[in-house]
This record gives structure tokens, C-alpha cells and sequence, in this order.
């Protein structure tokens, strides 16, 4: 059994909050939690809540960030490799693969990942990121 019971937020560094924050309107029907994007103490910041996991993206340059900040991805000066969202759905995963072909950020060549469907995608900020289904 694992000690580990969830896991809490993922974090990802952006130079380009506004552009981010279409792209999950756009694409994933997701909005920050109400007063966000906001400004904080290492940046703009955006929270998002995604089934009891915090997804949060931060503006800050990697070569303008403190190196005493608390996010560990900017003090280093890495980015995030990658992350996967999960649909329950064919419709959901079908509007949006259609959407990320209508905005280039895909070409809706799809991986089997076991008996799951994996798209893989690109964000505004050229990260590659996935969204899974598991079709029933």
C-alpha cells in the first residue's frame, strides 16, 4: 500500500499566463479558481482545481526568476516534462481532439497506451502534454 493518498497540484512555468489560460478555456472548458489569475510574490499565477488536483501555472521567465523562490521548477530553471489529463468519455475526448487539431496544437495521431487511447498535444509554450481515455 502506498504512503502517498493523492497527488496535490501539478505546477508549470509559462512566459505567457493570458495565452495559457485561452488555451485550457479554449480547449478543455477550464477556468481558474474565481480571482485568478492573480499576482504573486514569483509571478502571475492561475490555479486551477481538476477533480481535487490543483493544476497551477506561473508566469515567470525561467531567466528572470528568483533564485530564492519557492517553486522548485524555477529555481532550477526547469519547466515541467509532461503531464496527462484524463476524460471519462468518447464525446469528451473526441471535442477535444477536434479542438486541439482546429488550434495546430495536435495532428490527432493517437498512441494506444494498454487497452487506453493517448493524444498527445503541444501547449502555447511548446510543452508536449497528453489526454488519456479509457474506452469502457
Amino acid at each position: 500500500m502506498s504512503l502517498i493518498s493523492q497527488i496535490h497540484h501539478i505546477a508549470t512555468a509559462t512566459n505567457d499566463l493570458d495565452a495559457m489560460v485561452a488555451f485550457y478555456a479554449d480547449v478543455f472548458e477550464l477556468q481558474p479558481h474565481p480571482g485568478f489569475p492573480k499576482e504573486t510574490p514569483i509571478g502571475r499565477i492561475a490555479f486551477y482545481a481538476i477533480n481535487g488536483v490543483e493544476m497551477q501555472i506561473v508566469e515567470a521567465p525561467v531567466e528572470q526568476a528568483p533564485t530564492d523562490t519557492p517553486a522548485i521548477l524555477l529555481q532550477k530553471g526547469l519547466r515541467l516534462d509532461h503531464f496527462t489529463v484524463s476524460v471519462d468519455s468518447q464525446e469528451s475526448f473526441d471535442t477535444i481532439k477536434a479542438r486541439l487539431i482546429e488550434r495546430g496544437a495536435s495532428d490527432g495521431t493517437m498512441t494506444p497506451f494498454g487497452d487506453a487511447l493517448l493524444l498527445p498535444y503541444t501547449d502555447p509554450d511548446g510543452h508536449r502534454m497528453e489526454v488519456i481515455f479509457q474506452p469502457s
